[in-house]
């Protein structure tokens, strides 16, 4: 499944700010609808990681999340986009795409240094679990955590703790929990995700089913069309930046299609 993660390039197809398309169900259905269309690609985000989920998160001593992140209007957005889906005769695969765990702990600890690391996690865990559970209840196909850099090495138990709790919740919902890090080094991949490597991160170990990482930036592609066949799966370590240019991805996606 070619699964680029694109989002706010979507926003190019009807010339408004990216962040005002992510705040409206049906703009953004149309959108990215139409994106995958002119792209050719196998599957539409219905969100993309932004950094409005730690505000809705919260840190540990906040109270109960559930209410804030059913109520952020991102949130409502793209769950809209996802019911409006629902109805589309191409039945396209819908994946929401969130920040990890680690890369949520490393934002709320900026505006409260401090936080126990157990607590963090643990409450980071609950609330990425409700999040999966509104989405897979909603009618996504999968969800995908992007880590801008991978936990520090006395957390990665937490973290994956953290993870473990999400993705239970994924799979007893059947949607698929897959991992993505931007660390190159990084390659303790917890067994509760479905692995996205990228190229630094391929290890003869990872036998069990996994996907592929791209860069989030398409001039690098050909990169990986050297390193030998594509995954079954394939993302990008991150978004594709929302103000690049839909003609240069229409030609590279061509490529990694022909691949």
């Amino acid at each position: 499944m070619l699964a680029p993660l694109l989002f706010g390039v979507a926003a190019q197809i009807e010339a408004i700010d990216p962040e005002l398309m992510a705040r409206d169900g049906t703009r953004l259905r149309k959108n990215v609808a139409e994106l995958r269309r002119m792209l050719g690609t196998d599957a539409v985000f219905c969100s993309a990681p932004h950094g409005s989920l730690a505000t809705a998160l919260g840190a540990p001593d906040s109270g109960d999340c559930a209410d804030r992140l059913a109520a952020d209007a991102r949130v409502q957005a793209s769950l809209e986009a996802v019911r409006q889906w629902q109805a589309d005769a191409s039945e396209p695969v819908v994946i929401a795409a969130f920040q990890g765990p680690s890369t949520l702990a490393a934002a709320l600890r900026q505006a409260q240094p401090g936080l126990d690391a157990e607590a963090l996690y643990e409450h980071l865990g609950r609330g990425l679990a409700v999040l999966v559970r509104l989405f897979a209840e909603t009618g996504v196909h999968g969800v995908q955590f992007h880590e801008a850099a991978a936990p520090p090495p006395g957390e990665v138990d937490c973290w994956k703790d953290a993870l473990g709790t999400a993705g239970n919740v994924a799979r007893f919902h059947r949607v698929a929990p897959v991992l993505v890090v931007q660390d190159p080094g990084f390659k303790s991949w917890p067994a509760q995700m479905v692995a996205c490597p990228g190229a630094t991160q391929r290890s003869a170990a990872l036998m069990r089913p996994h996907g592929q990482a791209l860069s989030g930036d398409p001039q690098h592609w050909p990169e990986a069309l050297a390193t030998g066949p594509l995954e079954k799966l394939v993302t990008t370590t991150e978004e594709v930046p929302p103000a690049h240019e839909l003609p240069g991805l229409v030609q590279r996606l061509a490529r990694l299609k022909g691949a």
